[in-house]
């Protein structure tokens, strides 16, 4: 009785919306998911290290804990062979769970990994109903975890409170949806980032552009630039951005030393040079067709995902609640905007292509990985 309790409690508090009208099937030439280092949980420790004790590794930060290895320490999951994995049935719990991500803040929300293609063919599974099945599986972590998190969401709103800065969740998301389209636009985009650090309070409503008026597209391209280089750059070999192309191939497009470099990762962990691009040489582009309406959808999807919010959150406290969080959430809004407009654009600049609907896509499948491992208040599990 108890556990029926506990299960109908956390399904009430689970948000499933990023999930309706998705389907969700594994595709064989992608394996994007094997890229990722999974945890292995101390119920599949003894499974592993009995079996397979050479591919069980002991991680220290942030914590310890057992994990799969990887290929030379760098590339694929050291059970995938040929682009199978050799121990499916057996496949850690982190493994299972991709491409679902449950983000625990106020709530529970699950999201939806878009870098995985196998979201986009619009065949397979229903994704609510495989979501649902693992929130059943996992009710009692879920709910440990909602209950710590709820703790730190409180002690957070009541810092802002105090500081004069509070803005509630559903005033930020109603002001983005009223103006979404706009945020497709590099005028409204450069707009937004102005007054996000001149404002005292930003209000979108009071965002306006003239018919006529030039933005220095300059200054543009500059802070696209400089914060696509920060989201592409890593100290961890394991987390350098991956994109996987619709070839199946693993594109690594790091930034280094001022410079893009670009190669391609095989399934046995070697990194192979495919060239080097002049960040300069990248012309940041608006969306065109088609992709201006591909582009609204998915800042629909952010602007509704609690891990985007939690993003803010975090940005907040890393500022000592020094700045209003309308301002914070706006102008990180627009910038994650540019972000991806901007690795629209290399991937236009190194593969051809247009900022249509195809190519708008691809920049998401790029993108969304990344975007979804920004940190957060909340926590992932």
């Amino acid at each position: 009785m108890e556990g029926m309790l506990l299960l109908g409690s956390i399904r009430s508090q689970v948000d499933l919306s990023e999930l309706i009208g998705r389907r969700f099937e594994c595709l064989d030439h992608c394996q994007l998911c094997c890229l990722c280092q999974p945890e292995v949980l101390p119920g599949e420790v003894s499974f592993f290290s009995t079996r397979f004790p050479n591919n069980l590794i002991l991680k220290n930060a942030p914590r310890e804990y057992a994990a799969i290895s990887l290929k030379k320490g760098r590339g694929s999951c050291s059970f995938l062979d040929h682009r199978r994995c050799v121990v499916y049935e057996h496949r850690p719990h982190f493994c299972r769970t991709f491409p679902f991500r449950f983000y625990v803040g106020n709530a529970v929300q699950v999201e939806l990994n878009l870098s995985c293609r196998g979201v986009w063919t619009g065949r397979g599974r229903d994704c609510s109903a495989i979501a649902s099945s693992m929130v059943d599986a996992n009710a009692e972590a879920l709910a440990t975890t909602l209950s710590d998190s709820r703790r730190i969401y409180a002690e957070f709103i009541q810092n802002c409170t105090e500081s004069g800065i509070h803005t509630s969740v559903e005033i930020l998301r109603s002001q983005v949806h009223m103006r979404i389209g706009e945020f497709s636009d590099l005028h409204f985009l450069a707009r937004v980032l102005e007054m996000s650090t001149q404002e005292e309070k930003l209000d979108l409503a009071r965002v306006e552009i003239n018919d006529g008026e030039k933005i220095d597209m300059d200054d543009l391209e500059r802070a696209a630039r400089e914060t696509a280089m920060d989201s592409l750059s890593s100290t961890d070999p394991i987390a350098v951005p991956v994109y996987c192309d619709g070839a199946g191939q693993w594109n690594i497009l790091e930034s280094k030393n001022g410079k893009v470099e670009w190669s391609i990762l095989d399934e046995e962990g070697d990194i192979n040079p495919k060239g080097t691009i002049d960040p300069e040489d990248v012309r940041l582009v608006s969306p065109v067709e088609g992709g201006r309406d591909m582009l609204i959808d998915y800042l629909r999807i952010l602007n509704s995902r609690d891990s985007m919010i939690g993003y803010a959150f975090f940005l907040v406290d890393d500022y000592g609640y020094e700045d209003q969080v309308s301002n914070v959430y706006f102008g990180a809004f627009a910038t994650t905007v540019l972000d991806l407009l901007w690795r629209v654009s290399l991937l236009n600049t190194i593969h051809g292509g247009r900022s249509n609907r195809k190519g708008i896509m691809e920049g998401i499948i790029f993108f969304d990985m990344d975007q979804l491992d920004a940190p957060t208040l909340g926590a992932f599990v």
